[in-house]
């Protein structure tokens, strides 16, 4: 598996080396913004909650978890055997999500509740097992962190069918948080565009930084093993 390391690249480079992630992601947004345009956001979910398949019900719960925040400062942990920019830039990027992620529910959009409070837990088709939440929806972060880590690796990563896997994988994860009564489409939208900007932004200006030690990395020694 080939990687990127620290060439100097303008946006415009970054966005075209990643295109088979960021196009389809940019495809998908404008389709959803054009469907909550029509049907508006309340809708769009009952429509979506309308559609449920045993499997769905069975795996969603545990695929949704590869969006808990534990998800990035692992990735941070194992980025330390990459390099050095490449786990400290992917720790300042966590903390400046968390932080306006917070910002945004606690603080801009405090009364913006989830869908089982808005419209009643026997109104919605709820999977046995798993408790939604109920209070301060906007934005996703399960979805904002779901999109970082996987754009960050899509980054990192040359072949293009990975590239693309690693969209759909962080598009079911944002999904998952629809189909389990977490979000609305618009906090789930909105969340993976907040994610991508910022992430596309803070590797740009990564690119720029210039340590003697930035390059370097861990080194995984094994000394359990004998010697010959």
């Amino acid at each position: 598996m080939d990687l990127n390391y620290s060439k100097p690249s303008g946006i415009l480079k970054i966005v075209d080396d990643n295109k088979y992630f960021i196009i389809p992601f940019l495809v998908l947004f404008i389709i959803t913004m054009t469907l909550l345009g029509f049907l508006g956001n309340n809708r769009l979910f009952l429509n979506a909650n309308k559609i449920h398949f045993e499997f769905a019900d069975f795996i969603f719960p545990y695929l949704t978890n590869f969006g808990d925040g534990i998800i990035a400062i692992i990735f941070v942990t194992i980025l330390l055997w990459v390099s050095f920019r490449e786990a400290l830039t992917f720790l300042i990027l966590t903390i400046v999500l968390a932080i306006l992620v917070n910002l945004l529910k606690n603080d801009f959009f405090p009364g913006y509740d989830r869908p089982v409070w808005y419209f009643g837990a026997s109104a919605l088709h709820l999977i046995p097992g798993y408790d939604p939440p109920l209070l301060h929806t906007f934005p996703s972060g399960h979805t904002v962190t779901a999109f970082s880590v996987c754009l960050y690796l899509s980054f990192l990563i040359n072949q293009k069918l990975i590239k693309f896997a690693l969209f759909f994988l962080a598009l079911i994860i944002g999904y998952s948080r629809i189909y389990l009564c977490a979000h609305f489409p618009f906090d789930v939208a909105f969340g993976a565009l907040i994610s991508v900007v910022i992430t596309t932004l803070i590797y740009h200006q990564s690119r720029n930084i210039k340590k003697h030690w930035i390059d370097k990395s861990l080194k995984l020694k094994m000394n359990f093993l004998p010697d010959k």
